[in-house]
């Protein structure tokens, strides 16, 4: 149960991140590269505060990141 809150809370953040990278759409890639680490980290303490092991934590922040990525570029190929 808490990897299912877990993921849908980071689901949340990854909107989110969405969000702020949309509003800052003329930033260099290095730029978006250092918010997608801080965003990455940021969910990762969110999962390890929900009380799941490190290891758990990571893989569903890996795993998360990784779903949101696929579907939103599912989304862009579909619009475009």
């Amino acid at each position: 149960m808490k990897a299912y809150v877990a993921f849908l809370m980071q689901m949340m953040i990854w909107s989110s991140f969405s969000l702020i990278e949309w509003l800052s759409g003329r930033d260099r890639l290095f730029f978006r590269g250092l918010m997608l680490c801080i965003f990455m980290y940021i969910a990762f303490l969110l999962a390890r505060q929900l009380g799941l092991a490190t290891r758990k934590a990571a893989l569903t922040t890996i795993g998360t990141a990784a779903m949101y990525f696929a579907g939103q570029h599912v989304i862009w190929q579909a619009v475009q």
